[in-house]
């Protein structure tokens, strides 16, 4: 009778085995979307440059930052929009962050003493690295914060990396497959 429910008992540990083995697969996290790859980017760019903003830490509330078009290296798969979208997000996801608005108006007040303008620069200086599994593009992210109307408020934050291409999204002049 023991070696009957030992056969009985190995080959029910055989047939689950597979099964077993194969959900735990299935646990493990994917690849990351074109928006969490951006939003990270962004995250710690806006981390970095709240870190030691240029105005009084005191009231952040009180701050308001004004996003200027993006300037994005040609070369690299992200539009301006998408990345000024990101930064604004990345911004207002930080605790103690200024307000954000992803629009300028035409003419700006001088009596605005708590706006600033925020430039931002992305560019792809160095070529793309190729590993085994990907393609890596370096890349430096450039703030230029001002007030408007005061030339001595210029204020400049940056920070250096390396991106994922294939986990960026497609800008919309990529073609399809």
């Amino acid at each position: 009778m023991k070696p009957l429910f030992d056969t009985i008992l190995l080959g029910a540990l055989l047939v689950m085995l597979p099964v077993i083995l194969g959900g735990c697969a299935g646990l493990a996290p994917g690849p990351p979307d074109a928006r969490e790859a951006l939003r990270g980017l962004a995250d710690n760019a806006a981390h970095g440059l709240l870190e030691d903003p240029p105005w009084a830490p005191a009231d952040p509330a009180a701050v308001t930052i004004l996003l200027q078009p993006a300037e994005v290296d040609a070369t690299l798969p992200i539009t301006p929009d998408a990345l000024n979208e990101a930064l604004a997000r990345g911004l207002l996801s930080q605790e103690n962050s200024p307000h954000v608005l992803d629009w300028m108006p035409a003419s700006m007040s001088r009596s605005s003493s708590e706006q600033w303008l925020l430039q931002a620069r992305l560019s792809a200086e160095a070529p793309p690295l190729r590993l085994s599994d990907r393609v890596l593009q370096p890349y430096r992210l450039q703030f230029d914060l001002s007030r408007p109307g005061k030339e001595r408020s210029h204020w400049q934050w940056q920070a250096s990396g390396a991106v994922d291409l294939d986990a960026l999204p497609a800008t919309e002049s990529t073609p399809a497959p």
